[in-house]
């Protein structure tokens, strides 16, 4: 049985977690310096998925409370870092999400759909000759549920063409893991709509 004596300290665990930060950003900081020194194109790309995937979970540490994290406050933070990464020059990205704290497992699985639908979006939607805007919302619904909405006004494209490309398979895959509902509409641009339970 563990004494609640050897449970550490508010502060204590503030340093673990900014420790355990530092770390996840480091291995990102290595993966994306690998990147640059491989030489097939696909491998260049994998090593940047990795490299963004492992510094979106660093990022959630900083916004830990207890076994909760301040998910609104993660989006805000990575808006800016997700544009610089994918789409500098063509697209904004504006976040209007509401206050919300959720467990640290489901904020983990968020984080990595909200990376592959806004880093999609701003990587094929955008271009010197089609800029625009990506809008993430996060919000309650009446019903007591989440809503997590990313929508942009980019190119679109046609999800039933040439079969389900692995980011919305993996977004999907990882929808189910939060018990939510997915839904994709693409026509003048892509709305991508979670709703999930907390």
């Amino acid at each position: 049985m563990t004494n609640s004596s050897d449970a550490p300290s508010g502060r204590d665990a503030a340093e673990i977690r900014h420790r355990m930060a530092n770390a996840l950003q480091l291995l990102s900081a290595l993966a994306r310096m690998r990147s640059q020194r491989a030489v097939e194109p696909d491998t260049r790309r994998q090593l940047l998925w990795m490299a963004d995937t492992i510094g979106s979970i660093g990022s959630l540490e900083k916004r830990r409370e207890a076994d909760m994290v301040d998910f609104a406050g993660f989006l805000a933070e990575m808006a800016p870092i997700w544009r610089r990464r994918y789409a500098p020059q063509f697209a904004d990205v504006v976040v209007q999400a509401e206050p919300l704290l959720v467990p640290e497992h489901v904020a983990s699985t968020l984080s990595l759909i909200a990376q592959e639908l806004i880093g999609n979006a701003l990587a094929h939607g955008f271009s010197k000759d089609h800029t625009g805007q990506v809008a993430v919302r996060l919000a309650r619904r009446p019903d007591g549920r989440c809503e997590l909405s990313i929508s942009d006004n980019g190119r679109g494209f046609d999800p039933t063409a040439g079969g389900e490309r692995f980011g919305l398979w993996l977004v999907r895959s990882l929808s189910e893991q939060v018990r939510g509902d997915f839904a994709l509409v693409a026509n003048s641009g892509v709305t991508a709509t979670l709703t999930f339970p907390l």
